[in-house]
């Protein structure tokens, strides 16, 4: 299936990329680049497959990854000084390795609460910020390990994703009210997302001085296990009973 070509020639471009990355060469940025054309081509295959936005389902949300990636490693580099194309590259790699173990679903399509204009900003704004959170995580554990210079790198990424994952939130209270009639109800899915919310939100909120370094180092790998639990966890447990699961 062409779905599962262009998801590993995605995979294989991402791959190679960190391998450049490791070598520091400076094709790793091309071979990232081309990853994303390919995502974007899988994009437009999933979406014509599901004939609706592709994000309805875990592997067309995995899928979108690498296209979300690559944007924000180039504002981290413009912003920072920092080429963290390896450590994206590798995100999106993650991904796609879990797009691929996913199945096709290739009769999906959206239910009625899906038919909504929140729906495409909303599973935008949270793929960015999981994104940029996953990415924060690893200077975050450096910092943590003794490398204190890679904590203002975690610092950036956070404060760059923390108001997509805020808009996420907003939005999906409106979507819930418009789609069930109230904009919150203690879901299991709501209630971690707003919970890692808080964990980020905590951060910003710590002292940026030598003391708090550990502790600041922390919360962000803290908050990034609330996003593990909230993306991976209740999506791929129906027993949770959440209406946010992911049919996969």
């Amino acid at each position: 299936m062409i779905l599962y070509l262009l998801t590993s020639l995605a995979l294989l471009l991402c791959v190679a990329s960190m391998a450049a990355a490791a070598r520091s060469c400076p094709v790793a940025k091309r071979l990232f680049q081309a990853a994303w054309v390919v995502a974007l081509a899988l994009l437009v295959a999933n979406a014509a497959v599901a004939q609706a936005l592709p994000f309805g389902n875990m592997r067309h949300v995995l899928c979108f990854f690498p296209l979300v990636l690559l944007p924000a490693a180039m504002w981290v580099r413009r912003r920072t000084g920092h080429d963290l194309t390896p450590h994206f590259a590798a995100a999106a790699a993650f991904a796609l390795v879990g797009a691929l173990c996913m199945p096709l679903q290739a009769a999906w399509r959206q239910m009625p609460a899906l038919q909504s204009p929140w729906f495409a900003p909303h599973v935008t704004s949270y793929v960015v910020a999981y994104g940029l959170m996953a990415v924060a995580a690893v200077p975050a554990w450096r910092a943590l390990c003794g490398k204190t210079e890679q904590l203002p790198v975690a610092d950036a990424l956070v404060r760059l994703a923390l108001p997509f994952m805020t808009f996420g939130l907003w939005s999906g209270a409106l979507w819930a009210d418009a789609a069930w009639g109230r904009y919150w109800a203690w879901d299991i899915k709501e209630t971690w997302a707003l919970l890692t919310w808080l964990i980020y939100l905590a951060y910003l909120h710590l002292p940026a001085t030598p003391a708090w370094r550990t502790g600041r180092s922390a919360l962000i790998l803290l908050g990034f296990l609330g996003v593990l639990i909230t993306f991976f966890v209740v999506n791929l447990l129906p027993a949770t009973g959440s209406l946010h699961t992911y049919s996969l």
